[in-house]
């Protein structure tokens, strides 16, 4: 049977969805108690492979194997066994052609800033508290450059692989986020309007796109980058970044759209 399964991690203790040698990742925690509870070698493919410290709130995965119990009760067995900051929303059966990281029409990815706040101890781990923005409307103006097809080049990690830097945005918006818009840790900031939230859809994300293009925009708003000047990394990609990263803990994989499947749930963390 293949299955699909949605699910919800906070990052901070991973090296990422990936698998690696050392530390603890996404993945290898799901294939570990997969293994656990089907005593079988199961390898569980994600959609987005989230860096260190990123969060997810959609990611979907699918694997292959001979489950001995009904597929509706996977979600609830394998949370009984996985770590608390690694939650499985739902488990399904999905079709033969259904793969999690091939076959997603869309991601979404979401950017928590909290400019100037100090904010509490546990607030941190959820979102930037950025330095203070003179101009919001001048982020929102420069990321509204971001839709349509564009080569990213300019607002990607150096040791991204890919075969292209060109991208489809399809919608991209900054603004203050409402509450139920936000991880829980936030609400309450939110609810006050001050969460700035960046909202990425598209067909595909490069290494630390996200997190760079948010450095960027912040530049902007804090009139260290001109709007002109951020359309220009657009159309004519350099290898150096105008900003460093935005820091990991304020990103999170929100959703994933899938034709045929449907876009999975997502529940705030």
């Amino acid at each position: 049977m293949r299955v699909k399964l949605t699910v919800a991690y906070d990052g901070t203790d991973f090296v990422g969805w990936q698998r690696q040698a050392r530390g603890r990742s996404v993945q290898g925690d799901l294939e570990k108690n997969l293994r656990r509870l089907t005593g079988q070698e199961v390898s569980v493919q994600g959609a987005g492979r989230t860096d260190a410290g990123v969060h997810g709130c959609g990611q979907v995965a699918s694997f292959e194997a001979d489950l001995q119990l009904p597929v509706e009760k996977l979600a609830y067995a394998l949370n009984n066994l996985l770590p608390v900051d690694v939650r499985v929303l739902a488990a399904e059966e999905a079709g033969a052609d259904f793969h999690a990281r091939f076959t997603p029409s869309r991601k979404e990815y979401r950017y928590f800033m909290v400019p100037g706040e100090a904010g509490g101890p546990f607030v941190g781990r959820y979102g930037w508290f950025c330095p203070p923005i003179a101009d919001i409307k001048l982020m929102q103006e420069a990321a509204g450059l971001l839709v349509g097809e564009h080569n990213f080049r300019s607002f990607c990690g150096k040791s991204a692989v890919v075969t292209t830097y060109v991208r489809t945005l399809y919608e991209a918006e900054l603004r203050p986020a409402e509450a139920d818009e936000v991880p829980d840790p936030l609400y309450r900031l939110a609810a006050e309007g001050k969460v700035l939230m960046l909202r990425l859809v598209g067909n595909g994300f490069i290494y630390k796109m996200v997190r760079l293009l948010t450095g960027g925009l912040v530049k902007v708003g804090q009139g260290k980058l001109a709007v002109a000047e951020f359309a220009r990394l657009l159309a004519e990609p350099a290898e150096q970044p105008p900003a460093p990263a935005a820091p990991a803990q304020g990103l999170y994989l929100w959703r994933l759209c899938y034709e045929a499947n449907g876009a999975p749930t997502v529940d705030r963390m």
